[in-house]
């Protein structure tokens, strides 16, 4: 999946759910949209057909968010800077380009040791490097960010989502509350691709100050003539140091044709404290050799580690874990569109509850029946047309009652029996709405204890029937079953 679909899903969802009493977009905006994008899905739909549905659902409606608040609603639309990152990685090259072939890897004698040209060094690093990478080329995602120093840089080269500062809280912005939202959510989720682009620009600014650490090393060869002579702690005599060489130039030799010197001519070129300046011969050949070798164990590898990081944050990109982001949101919203969730009609007497109670009482019984579930809002009963037949009654119906009335036996038993007689079978089940109860509780001492009494109350007047009450509210549901 493209990444800009994916940061509109997120966006999207980071709007849905900040947006609870439907201010910004309304349950006819998303049937529309979700239609639009071709639900219902079949049951049998792969992850691949889920994803195009959920990327096409979140563009139509961000395209009518866009239209009705475009200022509010820009950062939705807008795609992932990487100005921070390119900047970065420029600066990076440049500077590895420069500090390479500036320095002088010959030294500044004209006699130089082949046994410590300081790009040995880099070799000898470069191949515990190799090990550590090609380890975390097959790790986790998350291990690529997972250090201190990298997650802070990773952070610091993520551009904010926008320029504009938050100037609104939460409650009272639900767009910019989602932008808040979407912004850190897409930065962890984005971490990871972020890690594997750092680790490709470090890899080839790796290969860039090698490769001009070796065109230095040519240039100066130009102007100056280098002689090439050995000493060594280790090594005493040339029949020790053969072995050696072959295994570090081996492989640049057999490229050129040539062969490492042999013990005669290496004992020619071997320097020993206290005795006279041995001539040595010309390095030309061993500077040769130690390019190629470089190019061999350095530059070409480094190369191709840049490659396959660039190739692995390309593939990170693409399939950027968003459903691990609130899972119950995308299992509601694909069990929905594909026909799988559990239909229930719910009943409002003898008001129709808000939007932002309608999308909690959704999670309550979302969580009562542990599975998704979607809801057909029948017209609230008036009161008075408790025992009225009730229009539009297919199957199991549950009523919802506010919590904050005095039970009555005229009223709500009566429509109690009126759905359970058209239904063909007892209601089950009935919502008690506490938002209301809640609120004119909140600064009584006796809150508590009248809620309780008014619970009491509801048990009481239902006392003769089998009913669970589920009890719900825009703060925090809780469940109440009364036999």
């Amino acid at each position: 999946m493209k990444s800009e679909d994916t940061r509109r899903i997120v966006a999207l969802q980071a709007i849905e759910q900040s947006d609870e009493n439907g201010a910004l977009l309304d349950d006819s905006d998303y049937r529309e949209a979700a239609s639009n994008a071709g639900a219902p899905l079949p049951e049998t739909a792969g992850n691949s057909e889920e994803n195009t549905f959920l990327a096409r659902r979140a563009e139509i409606l961000l395209i009518r968010l866009t239209s009705r608040f475009p200022e509010a609603s820009k950062w939705a639309g807008q795609l992932p800077s990487r100005h921070r990152l390119g900047l970065f990685a420029l600066a990076m090259f440049i500077c590895a380009a420069i500090a390479g072939f500036l320095t002088n890897q010959l030294g500044p004698e004209k006699r130089i040791n082949i046994l410590s040209f300081p790009l040995l060094g880099i070799m000898v690093w470069s191949l515990f490097v190799y090990v550590r990478e090609i380890a975390l080329l097959f790790g986790r995602r998350q291990s690529l960010n997972d250090s201190g120093k990298t997650a802070a840089l990773v952070d610091l080269l993520q551009a904010p989502i926008s320029n504009v500062p938050a100037s609104d809280s939460v409650e009272r912005n639900p767009m910019e509350g989602s932008r808040v939202i979407f912004e850190k959510r897409w930065r962890k989720l984005n971490a990871p691709t972020v890690g594997a682009r750092l680790k490709s620009i470090f890899h080839t600014t790796a290969m860039l100050l090698a490769a001009a650490a070796v065109a230095g090393m040519y240039v100066n060869g130009l102007a100056n003539e280098y002689r090439a002579v050995w000493e060594s702690t280790f090594f005493s005599e040339s029949a020790q140091l053969r072995p050696f060489l072959n295994l570090v130039l081996g492989p640049a030799t057999a490229l050129t044709g040539q062969t490492i010197p042999s013990v005669e001519a290496l004992d020619r070129i071997h320097w020993q404290a206290g005795e006279a300046a041995t001539a040595g011969e010309n390095a030309a050949r061993w500077i040769h050799w130690y390019g190629i070798t470089i190019a061999l164990f350095v530059v070409i590898p480094r190369a191709l580690l840049g490659f396959f990081w660039r190739m692995k944050a390309n593939r990170l990109e693409r399939t950027l874990p968003f459903r691990s982001v609130s899972p119950g949101y995308y299992e509601h919203l694909l069990a929905v569109s594909t026909g799988n969730s559990l239909t229930i009609n719910i009943l409002p007497y003898p008001v129709s509850p808000s939007e932002g109670s309608r999308r909690q009482i959704i999670r309550t019984l979302e969580e009562h029946f542990e599975k998704p579930i979607e809801v057909n809002w029948m017209a609230a009963v008036p009161f008075g047309e408790e025992e009225g037949p009730v229009s539009g009654l297919s199957g199991e119906c549950i009523p919802l009652f506010e919590f904050s009335s005095t039970p009555e036996k005229e009223t709500h038993l009566a429509l109690y029996g009126t759905l359970s007689e058209q239904s063909g079978s007892p209601v089950r089940i009935a919502l008690l709405e506490t938002s209301s109860f809640d609120r004119k509780m909140h600064e009584l001492r006796d809150g508590e204890e009248r809620k309780d009494a008014r619970l009491k109350a509801w048990k009481n007047l239902f006392e003769t029937v089998n009913v669970d009450f589920v009890m719900t509210t825009t703060s925090k549901p809780s469940e109440v079953t009364t036999t």
